[in-house]
Formats: C-alpha cells, structure tokens, sequence
C-alpha cells in the first residue's frame, strides 16, 4: 500500500503545454526536482489521493518520491539520510581563517576584527591537522574553504598552505572542492591566477551590495577608499582568461532598507559588463543577524521574498544565472551538524559553526585548539553545541519537523533557530513566482483564466 507524500508543493498555478494540456508543477521536495503532472492527477495529490493512473506513470510518482510506502515515517526517512551524511567518514570539510583581519567596515557584520593572521606554531598545526585528512585512507572528498575576516589579508598564508594540499589532491585523485568568501577589494588578475592555478580554488564567493555609490556606502573600506570598480574589473579580466577557467564566481548581494531599492540598478550594470556568463552565478540574500542586531535595518521575510521574486524575473530577463529552486536536497544543513567540519579560526581555535568564529561574546563556543593533541591526527572534532539538531528536528521540537522543505534545506540554520530567529529560505515565501519561472523556462504557458 502507498500514501502520497507530505514533501510537496504544488503550484496553485495551471499551466498549458505544448500538447495542450493543462499541467501543474509539483516540486517534490525529498529529491529537489520539479515535475508537471496534469491537473486532475495533481488535484489527487494534493487531496491526498493516490491517482487512479497505470503502472508506468505511477513509477514516475515513486521516483520523485511522491508516492511512498504507506508505513514509512517520512520525517525519520529524512533525518536518517541527513544523519547518516553528517557520520559519513569518507566527506571532509574545513575552513580556514588565515587571518581575523578585514578591510571593509560594513555595518551590518557581527565580527570583531583583529590584526591576527594565522602564523608560526598554529600555522604548521593547521598544515599537519589537513594533511592528516587528505592522506587518510577513509577520505574520498574534502571541501576547504577560506573564510574571514578577509582572507586575502592573508594571502601569503593561503598560498603556503595550498602548496602542501595541492599534491596530495592530485596524489589520491580526492574528490575536490575549494571556496574562498572574499569581499574582493583586494582582487586583481594576478591574485585569482594563483588562486585558480597554484591554490586549487574552484569557486570565489564575492559580496556587491548595489551599484558603485550604494557598493561603496553599504561595504566601506576603512581606509576611506572605495572597490566596487576594483572588483568588477577583477571578475571581468578573470572571465576573460581561460587560464581560471576552472574557477566560478559567486555574486552575493546582501540586502537590508537602505540598498533594497538599488539592487535593480546594480543587476542591469553587471548583465551590461558581460556577467550573464557560464562562469557566475547570482544570489540575493537578507541581511540577517550575526551575533548582532540587525532588527532596525533587516526586512521582513515576506517583504523580502515579495522583492526576490521581481528580481529573480529581471534576473531571468537579463540573462543572469541564479537559483530558481535547490535542484538537490541538502546533503547536511551546514558544518555545525557534523563533526566532519570544522572551522579554525587564526589563533587556532576550533568551532562548529561559521558564525562563531571572530564573534566576541561566542569565543567560549570554541570546541577546541588545532594544538591540543587530539588534533595531530584526522579524528574528528570534538562534539558542538548543533551536532544534535537532526535529533532536535525529528522529535517535533522545531517547526521544520511539519514543513514540506525540510528534505530540501534542512533547517537552513540551527544557531538562528536557537538564537530566536526563524531562519526559513525565502523560497518558502515565493515558491509560487519561482514555479512561474521554471514553468516559462520550459515552454509552458499560462492561459487566461487557469490561476486556481
């Protein structure tokens, strides 16, 4: 026996295919994929009803994980896959402060930022401690991210160490990723050369919070410069070089009431200066707290996700890559669920999460030191303060436990849960408009009269 499953969203929407039939879109969230089914079968499925349907179409409903077991207990199914992910020896990550410095002053971070790089005895232990995780036999993946801080204030030691990885990379033929979250004033062409080539860096992560004087007013730099030409020039002469081919741009835009109304601008500059490229991708995020209080400038989420959604449809119209819906579930919600992550900061502390890390009131949530003896070798980090939140979730204490998104995203964010703020993705609040787009992008069109 079968029972159509609680993971869905079904698109209030109708739409016309190219045969003629009236379709509505499902996105079925256990396996992040979007499927047209005709409206009488989507009518079924969101009554609850198994469809009256062959074999063969039925199949196409198990595979999305639309129809399931009658017994099974989803919400365990999922925490299961999240937890065995999160135990999972053979998939590393680790991040990296190479130094709690940062040039830009921007007025809604929660860190301190000291001049303290990553350097002497923590240096060489943090050296050893990711050598251990590359050579150890049970290691198939490792992602090692560069954080901050800004991490090109410390570029010297970005480079030292990725010269001990690198070999060791190509060596065991590892399954490999590397990302550095730069606010890219102190890019150049030469810089991302030597990240791409020597550092092994597959993906650059970049903050332009709107056009050149909203940039430079939102993210100054403390010496009282500005880098919104800065870095556009970089990613620009980068796209231009086949030699980084293999490294992509993230173009992050962090949002609050002072640059909300500048992001329009600032999409139509980008796609003018030959953004709309293969190589970079774009996403629109709230600012959001980080240790601090951000409340008199933060938007609200469904004002936001109402902005979203015009962006993301001049997104589509300008030819820019972005996200319209998570196209795979989350394999875990974040570092701070899985002793396999850890982040260390400059003075060689260990932490769960990445938004601990150079955050003064929360220095105490350090879970160790990359000096103290459990931390030669590639065990894994000691138990954070978030390893329990798959438990937390599965036991009905937190609203995820009863949403449709939850295979996709997780949870999105365990310490905001904690900390009193409901950290839900904004595509919970304007899955409607991103199923509108996914239906354009597929050629279906919306007849007069089919809004349900």
């Amino acid at each position: 026996m079968e029972k159509v499953s609680r993971y869905k969203v079904i698109s209030h929407n109708t739409y016309e295919a190219s045969n003629g039939d009236a379709v509505r879109l499902i996105y079925a969230t256990r396996v992040s994929k979007v499927l047209p089914v005709k409206r009488a079968v989507a009518d079924d499925l969101q009554a609850g009803r198994v469809p009256a349907l062959g074999e063969q179409q039925l199949d196409v409903l198990r595979r999305y994980q639309l129809l399931v077991p009658e017994a099974e207990d989803e919400l365990a199914t999922t925490t299961r896959r999240f937890t065995d992910n999160a135990e999972d020896p053979g998939r590393r990550h680790i991040a990296l402060f190479p130094t709690a410095y940062c040039n830009m002053g921007c007025t809604y971070c929660g860190q301190t930022h000291r001049r303290t790089s990553l350097r002497g005895n923590h240096r060489e232990a943090v050296r050893q401690r990711v050598l251990a995780m590359l050579e150890h036999p049970r290691t198939t993946s490792m992602r090692l991210d560069w954080f901050g801080g800004e991490p090109l204030m410390g570029f010297a030691a970005i480079r030292d160490l990725s010269q001990a990885f690198a070999p060791v990379v190509e060596r065991r033929q590892l399954d490999w990723a590397s990302v550095i979250i730069t606010n890219g004033a102190l890019l150049d062409i030469r810089k991302i050369r030597v990240l791409a080539r020597e550092c092994r860096v597959t993906h650059a992560e970049i903050t332009i919070d709107g056009p050149p004087a909203m940039h430079d007013r939102h993210r100054p730099l403390k010496s009282g410069g500005t880098s919104f030409w800065r870095i556009v020039n970089a990613i620009q002469q980068a796209l231009d070089d086949e030699s980084t081919a293999g490294l992509t741009f993230g173009i992050r835009s962090n949002v609050d009431v002072h640059n909300e109304d500048a992001i329009t601008e600032l999409l139509e500059l980008l796609a003018a200066r030959g953004f709309a490229h293969p190589r970079v991708r774009f996403g629109i995020k709230p600012v959001h707290s980080w240790g601090n209080d951000v409340s008199a400038i933060e938007l609200g989420k469904r004002h936001f996700a109402k902005r979203e959604a015009q962006w993301l449809v001049l997104m589509r119209r300008l030819g820019l890559n972005f996200e319209i819906l998570p196209a795979s579930p989350a394999p875990v919600v974040c570092p701070a669920v899985t002793r396999s992550d850890e982040l260390i900061s400059p003075d060689g502390s260990i932490f769960s999460c990445s938004e601990q890390p150079l955050v003064d009131h929360l220095a105490h949530t350090a879970v160790g030191s990359v000096t103290a003896p459990w931390a030669e070798g590639a065990g894994l980090r000691p138990v954070g303060a978030y390893d329990d939140w798959m438990q937390e979730v599965a036991g009905g204490q937190r609203a995820c436990s009863s949403c449709e998104f939850y295979p996709t995203c997780g949870g999105a964010c365990p310490k905001l849960w904690r900390d009193g703020y409901g950290p839900c993705p904004s595509f919970k609040f304007n899955v409607q408009d991103r199923l509108d787009l996914v239906a354009e992008l597929n050629g279906f069109a919306t007849p007069a009269g089919a809004v349900q």
